[in-house]
């Protein structure tokens, strides 16, 4: 019996697709089975410390069959090998896989070796000016004997430093019917190298060069696995479907691993918080404390010879605010381009006559979306300020203190005080002198605003600041300083 042809139609088409989808499934499946037995052979390849061997291979896994798990082991196979730029690239993407995959363990090994090879991290600044841009300019870095291993540039990262491995690299700048341009140059761990891209001749334009796979690229040059391969494999911001041709950057962020140097003129003002504090000036002042059975003793300040415990004086001070005035600055690292960590260091004159002087460790950190820093730092020093005095605490022998209500010390009025303050004796009230803290702790805050922003690769990269560093200092024993400068200065980065 002959079908009807519309039925004997349907029957191919699903006969067809059922051969297309088995066909589809075994190459998958075989695509598995070659990844595995190349991670296996890596393996091997790893027990027998051919780590550059075992590298590839993994590399070959992955391609076939992308995995968490193989993305993880090639970064750390990559890292074994030395080449500390392709690493870093490939334990960042292995983070993010394995938090999109909920596997903590592998986001936590992989963001740990990540951390520790930033500092190792060599790092290559490729400028590209306006005058050299043509369409379909591609940039690639990468060692200069493997050209597989050859990464392009993204435009968003021209004039940025581009993690690198270390050792003898390659930069290329190839376009449509121009001659390849490109230089070679060694680069050590850690280093810092700038390349500016000359104008490209004619030509007939570069050979094709293997294009590697998502998983040798760093972040930031990731596209999606569901792209049509024209505009995959076309060059960075060149693509087909209307893309504009790139343009010539300049670096638009700062970089981590730079030394950074900050020096600010500081104004604000100043509230002397002293309560006590030792005065010479008030040396021979003469005070009374009781004894045993209702007798009493003759001490005189300056003068710890006579009685043992008797004779050590503090002046007591009226509160004091006034300005302050000097310099502020930061010597430090950066860690990334924005957590700055170092030592900061303020200090000046006061009005009423004094000063101060402090410092200590400092971190000073971005806000994510502003042109804001904020920061802290744990600091130690010292203060005077000239403050009124209105008396003074003479001590008591501890055998008599019990005599004394328990008090250590004894109040002394400011009729009782010797000394002058200049011309007028401090006995008639009003006159001053200096308020020193000793030694002092405390902590100073930063809120910064970026009024001007320069990211370059010179040595005037940075940015101007206006900043607020609101002071606390405790003088242990003596009081509390609260200073407020407020500074105007650069940040070099």
């Amino acid at each position: 019996m002959r079908l009807p042809r519309n039925l004997r139609c349907t029957i191919g088409a699903l006969l067809i697709g059922s051969i297309a989808t088995t066909t589809a499934i075994a190459g998958a499946q075989d695509d598995k089975a070659k990844a595995a037995l190349l991670a296996r052979e890596a393996e091997d390849l790893l027990a027998q410390g051919k780590v550059a061997e075992a590298c590839d291979k993994l590399n070959d896994s992955q391609a076939l069959d992308p995995r968490g798990s193989t993305l993880l082991d090639l970064a750390l196979c990559r890292e074994k090998e030395g080449r500390v730029g392709t690493a870093y690239a490939l334990f960042e993407q292995a983070e993010r896989a394995a938090n999109e995959e909920k596997r903590t363990d592998r986001a936590a090994t992989a963001k740990a070796h990540k951390n520790a090879l930033f500092l190792k991290l060599a790092r290559v600044t490729v400028n590209v000016p306006k005058e050299v841009v043509v369409p379909g300019l591609e940039v690639r870095i990468g060692p200069a004997k493997d050209p597989k291993g050859m990464l392009v540039i993204p435009q968003s990262e021209w004039g940025k430093g581009f993690p690198a491995d270390a050792g003898q690299l390659k930069v290329t700048a190839s376009a449509p019917n121009k001659a390849t341009w490109e230089t070679t140059f060694d680069i050590k761990a850690a280093g810092r190298h700038s390349v500016t891209v000359a104008a490209l001749k004619d030509g007939s334009g570069p050979a094709p060069t293997p294009t590697p796979t998502n998983t040798d690229k760093p972040d930031d040059a990731d596209e999606p696995e569901d792209k049509p391969d024209t505009e995959k494999d076309g060059p960075t911001g060149a693509r087909t479907g209307g893309t504009p041709e790139p343009k010539a950057t300049k670096p638009t962020k700062h970089e981590g691993g730079r030394v950074v140097v900050e020096a600010s003129v500081l104004a604000g003002g100043i509230g002397s918080f002293l309560y006590q504090a030792p005065l010479s000036d008030i040396n021979g002042t003469e005070y009374i404390y009781k004894g045993a059975e209702e007798s009493e003793f003759l001490a005189i300040c300056g003068n710890t010879t006579a009685v043992p415990g008797a004779g050590e004086c503090d002046a007591t001070f009226d509160i004091q605010f006034g300005g302050a005035f000097g310099g502020e600055l930061f010597l430090g690292y950066a860690i990334n381009e924005d957590v700055h960590f170092g030592g900061r260091f303020l200090g000046g004159v006061t009005y009423p006559l004094g000063f101060w002087v402090l410092g200590g460790p400092s971190i000073s950190i971005k806000a994510p979306s502003a042109p804001l820093w904020g920061g802290v730092s744990v600091v130690v020093g010292t203060t005077q300020v000239d403050s009124v005095v209105t008396g003074a605490k003479g001590s008591v022998p501890e055998p008599n203190q019990a005599d004394n209500n328990g008090d250590s010390q004894i109040d002394i009025p400011v009729e009782k005080l010797a000394g002058r303050s200049g011309e007028t004796p401090f006995s008639e009230g009003g006159g001053s002198a200096g308020a020193f803290g000793g030694f002092e702790v405390g902590a100073t805050g930063e809120i910064s605003i970026m009024l001007t922003d320069n990211p370059s690769d010179d040595a005037s990269s940075g940015s101007l600041m206006l900043s607020f560093w609101p002071t606390v200092l405790w003088a242990p024993q003596h009081g509390v300083v609260a200073i407020v400068p407020v500074g105007l200065g650069y940040r070099f980065y």
